[in-house]
């Protein structure tokens, strides 16, 4: 089954592409179920590991830097 990707307005859903269909036909739209919501201890435990994050330096020092490593270029050494 064909999966077309859309968003929604607030009055129609609007695809992301372009769709080969007939003007005026009818489709059956399946939406997925919302996810549960997170219990307290669930939303806690998230905020604690988001603050972790948060506090963690960066693995790099610049976007460069990734970039520089991701293609396997020479790292360049740590600034000081």
């Amino acid at each position: 089954m064909p999966v077309v990707k859309a968003t929604f307005d607030g009055r129609v859903f609007v695809p992301a592409e372009p769709v080969d269909l007939p003007a005026g036909l009818a489709v059956d739209v399946v939406l997925p179920a919302p996810p549960p919501a997170l219990t307290p201890e669930e939303m806690k435990e998230w905020e604690e590991i988001l603050d972790e994050i948060r506090a963690s330096p960066p693995h790099f020092p610049t976007v460069e830097d990734a970039i520089s490593y991701t293609r396997k270029r020479p790292y360049p050494e740590p600034r000081e």
